[in-house]
């Protein structure tokens, strides 16, 4: 054990300086041990204290150094605790020592180096203990230690800021942690101390200064309304990206805990496997094992992977590319493209663009950069043949890609040698990780239309490749034949040109035949490779009939719900009239719900599911349902449908923007605007514009990506803007809108002479309107209005959830309301932080491991922290834990190894509004291991040494003496039969009733142990009044000997002495300060504790002498102390000044730290 305490103390290698400001306590042939010295006056303590706030430099008391050969030293170790410190030590000096001494000089500090980043590596893999930036290991070590979090908990940043409340603003340092905010603050003595949940969090927003000058601050609003205003942040907008990113995913995890239900596409009858067993129960903590190669890794700060993770994101965004991807490098290159001037002449022109090169593990991307020539290419390494390096540009390099259809690509690249080296390896390396992929290429090809079309094959061939629906009955479109030809003829010199399916290069041209509409046949693959499906479906080729033939017998609450809707899909459309068709959209959304069981069915992806069906094969339909769900429309089709709502919001801020008048009328009349506009959104307006235009729609939509939908609706407001601003109610608002879409077909100009002209018609000017008018509302906008909302909708959900939940809970257990929302509240709260996930829902049911954090946080006593896992607790633990572990299962009445929110109501409430008899049978139960009904004599001691563990924080030795009591009336009291002791439980509860203590305990005691109030959120603790009364205190000592001393001043100017009848010591504001850290603070989401306050203003302010009686009193006490005292006071003839400062307090050390640190912090800066 002693060997885990130390390996806890070290820490990676680091080289400081050994200054004069630590005090030496232990020196070896090759180790110091330190503890930093204590400055005596309280002036000098808070003036290095607000140093080393101020330059983040605060660290642990204690620390060992390792010498090396030139003179300087390694930090190896540091401890809060000179008695850990010395542990440290001890193991040191008996497992180092001996080995140094045998090593040569040169070769003892590499092994130190290596032997303690080995132990460092693998006892905090996965902490920042490791991590490549030595400035974020001791940030984050302060921050775990200031604000007492795990220490998994891994920083993100950490920066200078000022945080503000009523009465002042405080200078200090903002951390950033992974599920965390804190600041802290120690200036002159005075600490702030804040710790915010990024889970709580319902809203962040970009601000000016409290004066309006600078644009440094941000405010934060978390879910109890509670204000946060932080500024003086000189990197504001970087806090604020980081802050978005990590609430983001904070709240995906939100949304995963607070599942209403279990995953509806799970089997029914399975129970989700988050099981811990306390079998072979060791309570001493072990290293991970890690390999070799391994422990020599250091981690990238939790930063950098944040950063690399939102780039990646992005990348894939862009190029809609699969989830696994990661973008390697990235350069800006020309790429040179020898193409048609027009559609209708054979000249050729070059054309060079402009844009950046990208490779990721499976693909390599070229974009443009310049808007007014848009070219963008997705090329997949397993569609390329020959790569060559060129030469052939002065001062830049090249390479020509040469793909499956033999398709020449060229790009420059203006890049140092070496880096465009290490960038050939990597697509040489990657190239052949794809031989694998390549393999299947011909296979993929032959379900492309595409192919077919350039090779000339008739119509009956192209119909022999799998189709939609469509193909068999008939297209819902106007189109006439001539008008699919011609269609096609353009399509065709398109693919001639820019490449087709997996090579596809999409410009500005791609662009218009989109959207002037694409032909039937080749529809479903434009929209798959628009969307990217086209990159799962051939990585995943087999995927879908492997899914229909490994769950053929299963079912689950999803099937259920797809039967009940599959004759609500699309009924018009005779496909669904039709067994062929009906077997299609059945077959396609259980794939899917197998596929991802936690989303299973929603309503509304059967309508989706239908349309696409209508055009795309069972195979392509199933993967482009997959990339909607997951990245182009995000939370729609979930239980919550909150990424639908989440767009609502959106939706109805664009308004605001493009059409106040219009957002005016409908708040002014009350009309709700997601009455009719949350469907259009949820079916991609498939239930509202007829189909034969809707499919156009969907067009632009896969091209385009989520703007469309938001275009679309706006433009419908718009045209419809005078009819709507006479709209007074729901049902007139409904039907305006109705009336439009069913007359899309209407021609615009019907009377007009131009042939054109008369051909256009009102769908027409919907989307003239919507992509002319709406332009500025772009894929960018929609993802950045989504992170700034999506903090409020899920808070609303989550509020939402617990409601009902409360709400529909069977068996209450007694609890009222309010403490079935503190349960509910702690058991989410543990589930959130003890069982991360990695993209599973928990279903809301808690493991051991969890629970054990659970009932610590209810019952003081089952709380167990780092002091239960030393040494001289070990048997005390484990009886602890074997206690908790029977109160789980006690609570499992179905016997699954996980709780739900109901059991835990049940077995809290039996508890908690249980009797004397109830609680004593609770006991007698969870020690009657055979279930006999009996207690042998093993089971007594058990019970007894639970009684142990449960009152081991009592100071009093009469809970001591009723145990033991307990246990010699046990045996004395006991049956005995076939030679064993047995206790009922009828001689329990007679042993119980004759001991006053252990009665007590089980009539009272127990079920008062577990606190079910809500945390009492401190609030600003001014410290006016505590400062008045002590410098008044002062001053009156200073008053009362000036009868016989009076303090001077000596002036710097003169020399000459100044007389004051009151002066103000550092120990005074001591004093102040010490009066509030007594004042513990309850546990709290956001725990605060200001300091120092405005002196004038206290002085004014109105003062509560009934309420603030004890403050009073303590004062007091404190007022009579300092005049009582017999400390000397200083006068002309004392070295110090009035100030209590002694020469040999601020002595030349000191000054010389005080120097290094400023030194520091300006070589930092």
């Amino acid at each position: 054990m002693t060997s885990n305490i130390a390996f806890e103390l070290f820490t990676l290698p680091t080289q400081i300086d050994n200054n004069t400001f630590w005090t030496q306590l232990k020196e070896n042939r090759h180790f110091v041990q330190q503890q930093a010295r204590v400055q005596k006056n309280s002036l000098m303590r808070s003036v290095l204290g607000t140093l080393q706030n101020v330059l983040d430099t605060k660290q642990p008391p204690y620390r060992v150094l390792f010498k090396r050969v030139n003179g300087t030293y390694l930090q190896i170790a540091v401890a809060e605790t000179e008695k850990r410190a010395n542990i440290v030590w001890s193991w040191i000096e008996d497992n180092l020592l001996p080995l140094l001494d045998s090593l040569d000089k040169e070769e003892r500090e590499s092994f130190i180096v290596t032997k303690i980043n080995s132990i460092v590596t693998r006892r905090d893999s996965g902490t920042d203990e490791i991590s490549t930036d030595e400035k974020v290991r001791k940030a984050s070590r302060s921050f775990r230690q200031t604000f007492n979090v795990s220490p998994s908990e891994r920083l993100v940043n950490y920066y200078s800021s000022a945080y503000h409340t009523n009465r002042m603003t405080s200078q200090g340092w903002l951390y950033i942690s992974e599920n965390y905010i804190g600041f802290y603050s120690f200036l002159l003595g005075f600490e702030t101390k804040v710790l915010i949940e990024l889970k709580d969090i319902q809203d962040i927003t970009k601000e000016r200064s409290k004066r309006g000058v600078f644009s440094d601050a941000i405010n934060i609003i978390t879910k109890d309304k509670t204000e946060h205003f932080f500024s003086n942040l000189f990197k504001r907008d970087e806090v604020y990206d980081i802050l978005v990113q990590l609430t983001g995913l904070a709240m995906q995890r939100v949304l995963k805990n607070t599942a209403l239900e279990q995953a509806p596409g799970r089997q029914l009858g399975d129970s989700p496997h988050i099981t811990k067993q306390l079998a072979n129960l060791d309570v001493t903590p072990k290293m991970n094992s890690l390999p070799v190669s391994e422990i020599k890794k250091l981690r990238q700060p939790l930063k950098t992977n944040l950063a690399a993770q939102k780039r990646d994101e992005k990348f894939r965004s862009k190029f809609r590319l699969p989830i696994t991807e990661h973008l390697l490098y990235s350069f800006k290159a020309i790429h040179p493209f020898n193409e048609k001037s027009t559609s209708h002449s054979d000249d050729r022109k070059m054309i060079e663009y402009t844009g950046i090169l990208s490779l990721s593990e499976t693909y390599l991307t070229f974009n443009s950069t310049d808007s007014s020539n848009y070219f963008e290419a997705v090329m997949p390494l397993f569609t390329v043949r020959r790569v060559e390096k060129l030469n052939d540009r002065v001062g830049m390099l090249g390479v020509k890609i040469v793909n499956w259809h033999l398709a020449e690509s060229i790009f420059y690249m203006t890049v140092e040698d070496s880096i465009y080296d290490e960038f050939s390896v990597a697509l040489t390396t990657n190239l052949r990780n794809q031989i694998k992929q390549m393999r299947m290429m011909k296979q993929f090809l032959s379900s492309c239309p595409s192919e077919a079309l350039l090779s000339d094959k008739s119509s009956e061939e192209m119909d022999q490749i799998p189709a939609g629906l469509g193909l068999i009955f008939e297209y819902p479109d106007d189109f006439k034949q001539l008008n699919e030809k011609r269609l096609m003829k353009l399509w065709k010199k398109y693919f001639h040109e820019y490449g087709r399916n997996l090579t596809l290069a999409k410009t500005t041209r791609f662009s218009k035949l989109v959207r002037v509409g694409l032909p039937n046949r080749l529809r479903g693959e434009i929209w798959e490779v628009c969307s990217g499906a086209v990159y799962e479906r051939f990585m995943n080729q087999g995927l879908y009939q492997q899914l229909q033939e490994e769950n053929a017998n299963r079912t689950s609450l999803s099937l259920e719900e797809i039967e009940k809707d599959l004759n609500r899909s699309l009924p018009e459309y005779k496909a669904y009239q039709h067994p062929e068709g009906i077997g299609r959209l059945r077959r396609v959304l259980t794939a899917y719900s197998w596929k991802d069981p936690e989303l299973g069915y929603c309503q509304a992806m059967n309508i989706v599911t239908s349309a696409i069906l209508l055009y795309m094969s069972e195979e392509q339909a199933f993967f482009t349902l997959g990339v909607l769900c997951d990245d182009l429309l995000p939370g729609y089709y979930s239980t919550s449908m909150y990424g639908a709502l989440l767009d609502q919001i959106i939706f109805e801020a664009l308004l605001e923007k493009t059409m106040p008048k219009l957002h005016a009328h409908f708040k002014e009349t009350d009309i709700q605007l997601s009455v009719a506009c949350l469907p259009w959104f949820l079916s991609l307006y498939i239930n509202s514009i007829p189909l034969k235009f809707v499919f156009r729609v969907l067009d632009c939509f896969f091209m385009e990506g989520p703007k469309v939908l938001f275009q679309i609706g706006l433009a419908t407001l718009k045209i419809n803007g005078d009819e709507l601003m006479k709209a007074t109610d729901d049902g007139s608002f409904i039907n305006i809108l109705k009336q439009f879409f069913s007359h899309l077909d209407q021609q615009l100009y019907p009377k007009s002479d131009n042939p054109k002209a008369r051909e256009l018609t009102k769908f027409n000017e919907l989307l003239l309107v919507a992509f002319r008018e709406f332009s500025s509302i772009t894929n960018e906008l929609i993802r950045e209005l989504r992170q700034t909302h999506q903090l409020k909708v899920v808070a609303g959900i989550e509020s939402f959830t617990k409601r009902s939940t409360v709400r529909n809970i069977d068996n209450t257990g007694g609890l009222t309301k309010e403490e079935l929302g503190i349960v509910y509240d702690k058991f989410f709260h543990v589930i959130y932080y003890n069982q991360k996930t990695t993209g599973e829902r928990n279903d809301s049911r808690m493991n051991l491991s969890s629970f054990e954090m659970f009932i610590g946080s209810i019952v003081p006593w089952a709380k167990i922290d780092s002091s239960d896992y030393e040494e001289s607790q070990k048997l005390q633990l484990k009886v602890g834990m074997n206690f908790i572990n029977r109160l789980f299962k006690s609570f499992d009445h179905q016997h699954k190894d996980s709780l739900s929110i109901q059991d835990i109501i049940i077995g809290i409430g039996s508890i908690y509004k249980g009797d004397l008899n109830s609680n004593i049978k609770l006991f007698f139960s969870l020690h009657d291991i055979d279930g006999d009904k009996y207690l042998c004599k093993d089971e007594i001691l058990q019970l007894s040494e639970t009684l142990l563990w449960i009152f081991r924080d009592m100071t009093d030795e009469a809970h001591l003496n009723a145990v033991s009591t307990f246990i010699h009336n046990a045996f004395e009291y006991s049956e005995k039969k076939e030679d064993q002791l047995l206790l009922s439980i009828e001689s329990l509860r007679m042993i119980v009733l004759a001991d006053e203590i252990l009665e007590k305990f089980f009539d009272q005691e127990l079920s008062e142990s577990f606190k079910l109030v809500e945390k009492v959120t401190e609030q600003q603790k001014s410290l006016g009044r505590e400062i008045f009364d002590s410098l008044f205190a002062t001053g009156a000592k200073f008053a009362t000997a000036a009868t016989t001393t009076r303090p001077q001043m000596k002036t710097k100017s003169s020399g000459t002495s100044q007389t004051s009848s009151i002066v103000i010591s550092t120990d005074s504001l001591t004093t102040a300060s010490s009066i509030l850290t007594q004042k513990e603070l309850n546990e709290s989401d956001i725990s605060i504790v200001h300091a120092a306050t405005d002196s004038n203003e206290a002085e004014n302010k109105e003062f509560d002498h009934s309420t603030d009686k004890d403050t009073v009193d303590s004062n007091s006490r404190i007022t009579n102390t300092d005049i009582d005292t017999d400390e000397e006071l200083p006068t002309d003839d004392d070295d110090g000044d009035i100030m209590g400062v002694d020469d040999d307090d601020i002595s030349a050390d000191v000054m010389e730290e005080v120097n290094r640190l400023l030194k520091e912090y300006e070589d930092d800066e």
